[in-house]
């Protein structure tokens, strides 16, 4: 990445938070474990809710979601190796383990004890880890789209390309990064019904292909891919399976897109069924991004649900008080 291109990047960053009316305050964590420098975006004031997005992604994509929840203080990671967070080194080292260290280190750089997340994809997974090694880490989560690697999750032909080592450099060399390869890839993922009416503005593909040009995301995130996934599918010890899904006790919402391809409202169900304290909102005609094509929607379930938290601790208080 050279200096021009990266300062397209952030014009572009720039232009999609104006978009959607928030301004962004950026503030950089050194992490103690891993040692790794990370970017975090705050919008809004309040409560602090922590966005983990997926990949190959950065934390800007929750820009028309966060930029409706200023009641709240969004802390919109962007992950090691992506957007404008140092990489780390995923060659022989556990991804869960890496994953689930990187969260709890930013919570005590953020000095944070406890708070809400609500994630994507990998991040989504991600955050299932975190909730699962540090449970008093995590109050409630919202998990938006199909999480990586959970039990019955389907990989796209595209992903299990982008999988195999060297075929995937060779294949995201080979392709023409343009805003319209940008289009085309939400395509893939489930948004073509949001794409040819309009809902996901032009602003938004022009910051996904600089964030494709303009950073070392895409090279990053394919070495994490490749400790994922294999042709053949998830590697079995990374499997998310219903055992543990079974094991996760905060409260989960579940905001799912009928059209994700990486499982649809079958799959949403069934995961539903298998967590412990959760519940599942359907959209039709949405992929695995589902506050992409419904950003007031998702972000009135969110917010309900986040404040719900609100009303629990309060009722504990009053209880207490009284006791």
């Amino acid at each position: 990445m050279d200096g021009n291109e990266g300062q397209s990047f952030r014009d572009a960053e720039r232009q999609l938070w104006h978009h959607v009316g928030a301004r962004p305050r950026e503030i950089f964590l050194r992490l103690r474990g891993p040692q790794v420098r990370v970017r975090v975006q705050e919008v809004g004031e309040g409560r602090p809710v922590l966005f983990v997005h997926g990949g190959p992604n950065a934390g800007t994509t929750w820009a028309p979601l966060v930029a409706q929840m200023q009641d709240f203080r969004c802390l919109v990671l962007d992950r090691p190796g992506c957007g404008l967070s140092e990489p780390v080194d995923y060659r022989g080292s556990g991804l869960r383990r890496l994953a689930t260290d990187v969260l709890h280190s930013l919570l005590d750089a953020l000095e944070i004890e406890r708070l809400p997340i609500v994630a994507s994809s990998m991040g989504g997974l991600w955050s299932l880890w975190l909730a699962q090694a540090h449970p008093q880490r995590v109050s409630r989560m919202v998990q938006l789209g199909c999480p990586a690697l959970v039990e019955g999750m389907k990989i796209p032909p595209f992903m299990r390309m982008l999988s195999v080592p060297f075929l995937n450099r060779f294949l995201t060399r080979a392709m023409p990064a343009t805003v319209d390869s940008a289009r085309d890839l939400y395509r893939q993922i489930g948004h073509a019904a949001s794409i040819e009416t309009g809902r996901i503005p032009g602003v938004y593909f022009n910051w996904a292909h600089h964030l494709t040009v303009g950073t070392d995301t895409m090279s990053h995130e394919l070495n994490m891919i490749e400790k994922a996934l294999t042709w053949r599918g998830t590697r079995p010890e990374l499997l998310f399976d219903r055992a543990e899904l079974r094991r996760v006790h905060q409260p989960t919402l579940f905001i799912w897109g009928e059209d994700d391809p990486f499982g649809g409202a079958e799959l949403a169900r069934q995961t539903v069924t298998w967590t412990p304290d959760a519940r599942l909102h359907l959209i039709p005609a949405s992929g695995h991004l589902p506050w992409l094509d419904a950003p007031e929607e998702v972000s009135t379930l969110a917010r309900e649900f986040l404040r719900a938290a609100d009303r629990a601790e309060a009722k504990k208080a009053r209880a207490t008080t009284t006791q």
